[in-house]
């Protein structure tokens, strides 16, 4: 039975006119900047809101604690000849990483699940700009900057009462890599099969003719989950993580549960935004396990560029930060 869940999507926009109820209603924040769920919900709103809501708790897929080795394990591998996997510095040492357990959404979240979000919190749509129209699939992961993101997390968890955010990168490649073993690809069996475990680039571009666009569509649940249940973590675009970035943290970094460093400007990605290869491929280089990317976690949209969309290619999944599985 495919759980593919209605994503939403968060933002932090002061004013929103709900066309529904016909008056302007100003969007309430916590005192952590959380927007919070308006207290005019409509009956069909809140049955909206609590459909929504069963399908994220029933996605969230519980992974017991445990101890790895974090960070390009190249020469633990018999075929590398002592080598390492990237020949990026900011992914070495190898480290041993311990962490509690918790649980994590099967997919990214999605435009349809925003949606519900802004609905519910009385915010405009997420992913409304002419450039961004043709990419606004109810399937698709949306593309939302890092504070979007974030606060989408922490909005679930209020609903769900457990402490929730975006993962820490610790976090999501324990995951891609089936709780820490040596794998480099997330995928169903840890390889990169085109057509079957991620898209080939005659699909990405079918994808995009569907909705008569250029663009990469990245729609969710096309392809096997890895054996943890997760679906995407190979396949379409990067996922934000809460860690802020830093090339020399590995060196530095702490065993127990490593939430990155205190401060930063950049904040760390996670995941692969599929391109096409000089022969026509689409290029899996960014899809290791180990592999870290950076950002601008809140860079500005230009508005005017229907060429220009800075978060297009970033999405988020969340993580809830309970040693207990969500019930």
């Amino acid at each position: 039975m495919n759980l593919k869940p209605l994503f939403v999507s968060l933002f932090i926009l002061p004013l929103f006119t709900l066309s529904a109820c016909a008056k302007t209603t100003a969007t309430s924040t916590d005192s952590n900047g959380i927007p919070q769920t308006r207290k005019n919900l409509t009956d069909a709103e809140q049955q909206q809101l609590a459909d929504f809501l069963a399908t994220q708790k029933t996605n969230m897929r519980f992974i017991k604690g445990g101890s790895y080795e974090m960070g390009d394990f190249g020469h633990k591998l018999d075929w590398t000849d002592g080598l390492p996997l990237t020949g990026q510095s900011d992914n070495k040492p190898l480290h041993k990483v311990t962490l509690d357990s918790f649980s994590i959404n099967a997919y990214k979240a999605t435009y349809g699940d925003f949606d519900i979000y802004s609905m519910a919190t009385g915010q405009p749509k997420e992913g409304t700009q002419e450039y961004n129209l043709e990419l606004h699939q109810s399937d698709a992961a949306a593309g939302i900057n890092w504070q979007t993101a974030q606060h989408y997390c922490q909005w679930l968890g209020q609903q769900l009462d457990v402490p929730m955010t975006l993962p820490t990168e610790a976090q999501w490649e324990y995951v891609a890599r089936n709780r820490g073993n040596y794998i480099l690809f997330p995928t169903d069996t840890g390889e990169i099969d085109p057509g079957r475990n991620i898209w080939t680039y005659d699909e990405m571009r079918s994808i995009g003719s569907k909705y008569k666009t250029f663009h990469t569509v990245p729609t969710l649940g096309l392809y096997p989950p890895n054996p943890l249940g997760l679906y995407d973590l190979s396949n379409q675009n990067y996922e934000w993580m809460i860690d802020w970035y830093d090339p020399e943290y590995y060196a530095n970094s702490p065993e127990l549960n490593p939430q990155g460093p205190e401060t930063g400007t950049e904040k760390v990605l996670r995941g692969v935004e599929a391109n096409e290869g000089s022969a026509g491929n689409v290029q899996a280089g960014g899809a290791v396990t180990i592999k870290r990317f950076q950002k601008e976690p809140n860079p500005l949209s230009i508005e005017d560029d229907s060429r220009i969309n800075q978060n297009r290619s970033t999405s988020a999944r969340c993580v809830a930060n309970s040693i207990k599985p969500i019930s």
